[in-house]
């Protein structure tokens, strides 16, 4: 069972561990966190699957638990 997130939910919470809005293009919006790490996030009025959001997260150097537990799950 995959977990239903909207990419705004997720900017939030990336936002929360320190990553700031760098740029958009299209339908990507790019954020960065001081040390070199940038994510691509794509932006739809659709929820990300499960593959998206994991490659994010990994990206991110988050893990998936922390995210659930961000959202009270």
């Amino acid at each position: 069972m995959g977990l239903a997130v909207r990419p705004r939910m997720l900017i939030k919470f990336l936002e929360s561990h320190g990553f700031v809005f760098a740029r958009s293009r299209g339908t990507s919006h790019h954020i960065y966190k001081k040390g070199g790490r940038t994510v691509s996030i794509p932006v739809h009025n659709r929820d990300l699957t499960v593959g998206i959001l994991s490659s994010i997260l990994l990206q991110a150097d988050l893990d998936r638990k922390a995210f659930e537990k961000w959202l009270g799950r």
